[in-house]
């Protein structure tokens, strides 16, 4: 698997305030953003895909979910060089979701 939750990244991002960390990780929440990303793909927006893709990556980046990062990434890059919403998988997403959602968890047991 992934590394779901780069802790070292993290720390050196934030000046090592894990309290900090934990405040912003408490407000992730994979399950609504994977909600928009089906529903921006069932509209067959590709505009409005590619956007919220783009938004997760950049979340996904700034708390250092790094397979979050990638897996948005990379349906971020698909939408702008199809123009379409066709033949998008989010499948590896929807699992990068949930496993992140699970690191957050575990991390904000230990931590918070």
């Amino acid at each position: 698997m992934g590394n779901f939750l780069d802790e070292k990244d993290a720390m050196a991002r934030l000046g090592n305030n894990k309290k900090l960390y934990a405040m912003l990780l408490k407000k992730f929440n994979g399950d609504a953003m994977l909600e928009e990303l089906k529903n921006k793909l069932a509209d067959g927006d590709a505009g409005a895909l590619q956007a919220q893709a783009h938004t997760i990556k950049g979340l996904a980046a700034n708390l250092s979910l790094q397979d979050l990062k990638e897996k948005s990434e990379a349906i971020e890059s698909a939408v702008k060089n199809s123009g379409s919403t066709e033949g998008i998988d989010i499948s590896e997403i929807t699992v990068s979701i949930t496993a992140t959602n699970e690191a957050v968890s575990n991390w904000l047991s230990e931590n918070a």
